[in-house]
């Protein structure tokens, strides 16, 4: 048992019944860490903190980390501040080998990034409620951005959504469709609490919601698109769990389910562009 998993276990020895298979999550997320078919990428309740905690951030680059965006000095949606890496907590991660449903994208990481990032900026402007504010998680940084990670071969980023003194945590990440990915509810956080669906030419999408035994909430959708690209969208307090005091931690998801599905059939959210 790692350190991480002991700490969750703790974290919810002694609550009330939850609907939540803990064990089943936790080994869910060490596959979904292994195969990547979401992710930080994907994610009982406790464990799903796991799966998406905000990493710990160090300012040195180095091989096999998220790769650094370009700095940019112009204020469009594709400008980008410089990201520091994830300190790793264990062992490098070999590259992933998993075969594709087509053939890898060819687009290299520095294109990929700033095309992505003014991607997601335009369908949080159109998607995101008003009323919530949207900020990135890099330090000194106050738009998401995405950044590579070479041994998943994926995109993903993590944002804060703040409303009236309370946050929450959006991740979204976007990697290559696995040949053996199928559209059910295996991979989803709870997964007695999934639904599938028909996108038309949109290709197909899970819904999953999970409620820990405090009643906090965490929302996740994956769509599998018809091109090839898989797209994981989740939020809920569920993931702020290190990134602020607990009791500034929204009750609610902040986003719903059908706002997180809006978010991942945009457009640009596509590894084959």
């Amino acid at each position: 048992m790692d350190e991480l998993t002991e700490h969750f276990r703790d974290a919810v020895a002694g609550s009330p019944p939850s609907r939540i298979d803990l064990d089943g999550l936790i080994a869910a997320d060490r596959q979904r860490r292994r195969h990547r078919a979401w992710t930080l990428a994907g994610t009982g309740v406790a464990a799903a903190v796991a799966a998406v905690a905000v990493p710990t951030l160090v300012a040195a680059p180095g091989p096999g980390g998220m790769a650094l965006p370009p700095m940019s000095s112009e204020s469009g949606d594709g400008s980008l501040c410089a990201a520091p890496i994830p300190s790793p907590s264990g062992p490098e991660p070999s590259l992933q080998t998993y075969d594709t449903v087509r053939a890898r994208p060819t687009e290299s990481s520095e294109a990929g990034v700033p095309r992505l990032t003014a991607a997601l900026r335009a369908a949080l402007a159109t998607t995101v409620p008003t009323n919530l504010t949207v900020t990135g998680t890099v330090p000194e940084c106050d738009r998401p951005q995405f950044a590579y990670q070479p041994p998943y071969r994926q995109y993903e980023t993590i944002a804060t959504l703040s409303r009236d003194g309370r946050h929450s945590h959006l991740k979204v990440a976007v990697h290559p469709t696995g040949a053996e990915a199928q559209a059910d509810c295996v991979g989803a956080p709870d997964p007695r609490n999934c639904e599938v669906l028909g996108l038309d030419d949109d290709g197909r999408v899970m819904l999953s919601t999970s409620t820990d035994p405090a009643g906090g909430t965490l929302r996740w959708v994956r769509l599998m698109r018809v091109d090839g690209t898989s797209v994981t969208v989740s939020v809920g307090n569920l993931l702020y769990g290190d990134r602020g005091p607990v009791d500034r931690a929204a009750r609610e998801a902040l986003l719903t389910s059908q706002e997180l599905v809006e978010l991942a059939r945009a457009p640009g959210l596509t590894l084959y562009p």
